[in-house]
C-alpha cells in the first residue's frame, strides 16, 4: 500500500521543483508532466481523514506540490508562469474532484495572467486550463456556486478586452491564434453555462462578425480556421436566450443568413439574366449597373461592407459555409429547418450554367448586355467556388437529416449533375460531387429509373478516369497533327517534334497526383454505384468501365460490391471478377468469406440450374484463372472461343461440366427436371478428365495398380440410352439391387471394370 499511495515520482516532482529555477523548468517540463500523470492515486485520494491506511507523508507531499504550483503561477517570471499553467492543468486532470475543490486560487491566478502582458502562448495555455477546470466543475453544483459563478464573468470580460482592446490601453491587436482560442473556448463554455454568459452574447456576436465571412475588401487577412471558430461561437450563442426562446433565436439567425445570401447573389449574378423564380417569396433587388457590385453594412448586427465581384463571391461563399455551420451544430431545443428556403437558394445558384461550345444556346445562362466583359469573366471564374459551397451545404443537410432528406434527394442529384457537367475539369468540383452523389444514391438510388441512371454516365466516367490516373493506368493523350486537303501536314514551330519520333510514347500511361481524400471518395462512389443503383438499368459499357477501374485501382470495396450485386445479361450470364479479388487480397477475411459463399458458377439461361459444391474445384479455379478468365466480355485466351464455346457457357468457367462432376463427391440435381443418372467405371475416361498434374506418367504401371472404382455423375435432361457393351472376360455387370435397397434409390447401373494392362480394351470400349 505504501508503494501505491506514495510513488517515487511524487517525491521527485517536489524535489525538482524546489531545486530548479523557474527559467530552467521549461526544458524539463515534458518529464514533469509525465510524472504528474503517474501520481494519479495520491492526488485523487482524500487526506483529511486520519485512519489506519492514511499516508501523512503523501498528504504533505501533495500539499507541497500544490503550493509550489501556486508560487509559479503568481511569480514574476514569465517562463515560471507558463510552467505553472501546464502543471496546474495536469494536476487537475489527474486529481479529479480532490484537486478541483481546492482550485480556486489557481483559477484567480490564471485570470490574472490573462490580464497581464504575458506572451500570447502563455495566455492561450491559461485559457485552455481555465476551460478544462470549468468543464470538469460542471458535474458538481456546489463547486459551480463556489468557483464558476464568481469567476466566469471575469473570464468573459478579460477575453473581450483581448479581442478588441480599449483605445486608452494603446495595446496592439492580438494574434489570430489567440482570438481563435478564445472563440473555441467560449464555444465549449456556452452550452455549459448559458445563463452566466447571457449578458456577453451581444458583445461576442458583434466582435466576431468581422471574421465570419471575410472578403478581399477587408483590411485583415483572416485564416479559414478563425472563420470556422467564429461561426461556431455565434451559432451557439442562441443557447443564451431566455428559456423557451432558443428556437426562435436560431430561426432568426438562419432566416437572416438566407436573406443576406440572396441579397449578395443579386449583386454577384447581375451579369446574367436569371430565369430563376423564388418559391420562398424573395424578391430580387435592382442593382446599379454604373457602380461596382457592393453590399454589407456598418451596423453592429450586420456583416461588414464589401465592393467588387471577387469580394462579393467570397462573401457569398462565406455565407453558404455559415449556413452549413448553423445546420451542423447541435441546438438546445427542437428547431424547424427551412428546407424549402435552403433548396430555393441552391436552385438559384446551380441554375447558372456558363457558356460552352459543347452545349446548346438554351442550356447556358443568357448574358446581360449592360454588364461589361470584365465582370462576366470574373463571374465565370468565381462560379465554381460558389457552386462547390452549395454542394457542401447540401451534404451537410443530408448528414444532419438523414433519411428525412429523401423527398429532396432527386432534385439535389439533378443539381449536382448539372454542376459537374459544367466544371468537371476542376478536381475540387469532382471530389465534392463524389461525396454528395454517393450520399444521394444511398437515399434515392434503389428507386431510380433507367433515365436517371443514364444521367450518371458523366459521374461514372470522371470517377473511373480519376482512379485510372491515381493508379497509373491513364493513357497519355496522343498529339494529332492537322492534315490539309492535299495530304500535306501543317508545319508550325510550336509543334512537338518528339511526338513524331515513335508511336510508343502515345501508348504510354501517366500517373495523376490526387489527394488521398479524393481517391477515397472516388472509390466510395464506385462501390455505391454497385450497391445502391439498380443494376438492370446500368449499361453494359458503364458496368465494364466500373469493373475495370475497380480492378486497376485495387479497390476492395468496389469489387466486393460488384460480386454482391452482379449484372446479368439477356442470357443470364454475369461478369465474374472474384478471381481478381482473390489474387489482390488473398489474406483478407471478407474476400475469404466471399470465396466460399459467392463462388463463380455456370449461370446459364433461366431454368438451367448447375451448381458445383466442391472445394477442390475452387482450388483449380484459382490456379487456372489466368487461362480461362473472361474480362469485360472478351476472353483473354485467343483459343478459348475456338474450342467450341456455346452460348450457354458462363463468362468465367474453369473446367467442363464433366470434369467438375468427376471431382465432385456429390452433385446437387435439379428437382424440377427429369434426369437419369448413370454411374460407370472407366479408366480411360477418368484419365482424360483429370488435370495434367494428376495423370499417370507411365501407363506400364497399370498392371501393378489395384482395380479402381470411379463414379461419374452426368446430369442430363433426356432419357439416357444404354449402349450394349462388348463381352469381355474381365468385365462383369452388376445386376441392380431391389427397389428397397438404399444404395440404388437413384436407379443407376454400376459397371465394374478392371484396368486393362495394355489399355487396348478400354480404348475399344470407348470408341464403341
Amino acid at each position: 500500500m505504501a508503494l501505491v499511495a506514495l510513488p517515487a515520482e511524487l517525491r521527485s516532482l517536489c524535489r525538482r521543483l524546489t531545486a530548479s529555477k523557474p527559467e530552467a523548468l521549461l526544458g524539463v517540463l515534458p518529464s514533469l508532466l509525465a510524472d504528474v500523470l503517474r501520481c494519479e492515486v495520491p492526488l485523487s485520494k482524500p487526506h483529511e481523514s486520519k485512519g489506519v491506511d492514511s499516508a501523512p507523508e503523501a498528504s504533505a507531499l501533495v500539499h507541497k506540490l500544490k503550493t509550489q504550483i501556486t508560487t509559479l503561477l503568481q511569480g514574476r517570471s514569465s517562463a515560471g508562469r507558463f510552467a505553472g499553467v501546464a502543471l496546474a492543468k495536469a494536476v487537475v486532470e489527474a486529481g479529479g474532484w480532490e484537486c478541483l475543490r481546492t482550485s480556486e486560487p489557481w483559477v484567480r491566478s490564471l485570470l490574472s495572467i490573462l490580464q497581464k502582458k504575458d506572451p500570447a502562448v502563455t495566455k492561450e495555455a491559461a485559457l485552455v486550463t481555465l476551460v478544462k477546470i470549468y468543464t470538469l466543475l460542471h458535474e458538481f453544483p456546489t463547486l459551480i456556486r463556489e468557483i464558476v459563478t464568481p469567476t466566469l464573468p471575469t473570464l468573459a470580460t478579460s477575453c473581450l478586452s483581448i479581442i478588441k482592446p480599449p483605445p486608452s490601453s494603446k495595446a496592439q491587436a492580438p494574434p489570430f491564434g489567440l482570438v481563435e482560442t478564445i472563440f473555441e473556448s467560449f464555444s465549449a463554455l456556452v452550452p455549459l453555462y448559458p445563463t452566466t454568459l447571457r449578458q456577453f452574447a451581444a458583445k461576442f456576436r458583434q466582435d466576431a462578425r468581422v471574421f465570419v465571412a471575410p472578403t478581399c475588401s477587408d483590411a485583415l487577412l483572416v485564416p479559414q480556421s478563425l472563420s470556422v471558430a467564429s461561426r461556431r461561437l455565434i451559432v451557439r450563442l442562441h443557447m443564451t436566450a431566455p428559456k423557451g426562446g432558443e428556437a426562435a433565436e436560431w430561426n432568426k439567425l438562419i432566416a437572416q443568413l438566407i436573406r443576406e445570401s440572396h441579397a449578395t447573389a443579386d449583386q454577384v449574378f447581375r451579369a446574367v439574366v436569371e430565369t430563376w423564380e423564388s418559391s420562398s417569396g424573395y424578391v430580387r433587388q435592382a442593382s446599379d449597373l454604373e457602380q461596382k457590385p457592393s453590399g454589407g453594412s456598418d451596423k453592429p448586427d450586420e456583416l461588414p461592407t464589401w465592393a467588387g465581384l471577387p469580394a462579393g463571391s467570397e462573401r457569398l461563399v462565406g455565407l453558404l459555409e455559415y449556413l452549413g455551420e448553423v445546420i451542423r451544430n447541435p441546438t438546445k431545443s427542437a428547431v424547424t429547418i427551412p428546407l424549402s428556403s435552403l433548396m430555393d437558394l441552391a436552385t438559384r445558384i446551380t441554375s447558372i450554367v456558363p457558356p460552352s461550345a459543347s452545349k446548346e444556346k438554351f442550356e447556358f445562362a443568357q448574358m446581360n448586355t449592360a454588364v461589361g466583359r470584365e465582370e462576366r469573366d470574373e463571374l465565370w471564374s468565381a462560379l465554381p467556388r460558389i457552386q462547390i459551397a452549395v454542394m457542401r451545404l447540401q451534404t451537410t443537410c443530408i448528414g444532419r437529416l438523414g433519411r428525412s432528406f429523401v423527398p429532396l434527394a432527386q432534385e439535389s442529384l439533378e443539381q449536382t449533375l448539372r454542376v459537374l457537367g459544367s466544371f468537371y475539369r476542376i478536381p475540387e468540383v469532382r471530389r465534392v460531387a463524389y461525396v454528395l452523389i454517393r450520399k444521394l444514391l444511398c437515399l434515392c438510388g434503389p428507386t431510380m429509373g433507367k433515365i436517371s441512371v443514364d444521367s450518371l454516365d458523366l459521374a461514372v466516367r470522371c470517377c473511373c478516369r480519376d482512379l485510372h490516373g491515381a493508379s497509373g493506368h491513364l493513357k497519355r493523350i496522343q498529339q494529332h497533327t492537322t492534315t490539309l486537303q492535299n495530304g500535306t501536314k501543317t508545319k508550325s514551330a510550336n509543334q512537338n517534334a518528339d511526338a513524331f519520333l515513335s508511336g510508343k510514347t502515345a501508348e504510354s500511361t501517366v500517373t495523376v497526383s490526387f489527394s488521398a481524400e479524393h481517391v477515397r471518395e472516388a472509390e466510395a462512389l464506385l462501390a455505391a454505384l454497385h450497391s445502391y443503383v439498380p443494376q438492370q438499368h446500368v449499361q453494359s459499357s458503364a458496368r465494364g468501365r466500373i469493373l475495370q477501374a475497380a480492378i486497376l485501382a485495387r479497390s476492395k470495396a468496389a469489387q466486393v460490391a460488384s460480386v454482391l450485386h452482379p449484372l446479368r445479361d439477356s442470357n443470364g450470364r454475369s461478369q465474374v471478377i472474384l478471381p481478381y479479388l482473390m489474387r489482390q487480397f488473398p489474406h483478407d477475411s471478407e474476400v475469404e468469406l466471399l470465396r466460399f459463399n459467392f463462388r463463380p458458377t455456370s449461370i446459364g439461361k433461366p431454368g438451367d440450374l448447375r451448381d458445383y459444391d466442391d472445394d477442390a474445384e475452387m482450388e483449380e479455379e484459382v490456379e487456372q484463372s489466368r487461362k480461362n478468365v473472361v474480362s469485360f466480355g472478351q476472353a483473354t485466351e485467343p483459343s478459348a472461343a475456338a474450342e467450341g464455346e456455346t452460348e450457354d457457357q458462363p463468362m468465367f468457367t474453369v473446367n467442363q461440366v464433366e470434369q467438375a462432376t468427376a471431382t465432385a463427391a456429390t452433385t446437387t440435381q435439379n428437382p424440377f427436371l427429369a434426369h437419369s443418372t448413370i454411374k460407370t467405371t472407366s479408366a480411360e475416361t477418368f484419365d482424360a478428365q483429370m488435370p495434367s498434374a494428376l495423370k499417370r506418367k507411365n501407363e506400364a504401371d497399370d498392371d501393378s495398380s489395384p482395380p479402381k472404382r470411379v463414379e461419374i455423375e452426368s446430369v442430363v435432361s433426356h432419357v439416357a440410352e444404354v449402349v450394349p457393351q462388348r463381352p469381355a472376360p474381365k468385365a462383369r455387370v452388376a445386376v441392380p439391387a431391389p427397389a428397397d435397397d438404399d444404395e440404388s434409390d437413384d436407379e443407376s447401373v454400376h459397371l465394374d471394370m478392371e484396368l486393362d494392362s495394355e489399355g487396348s480394351d478400354g480404348e475399344d470400349a470407348a470408341e464403341e
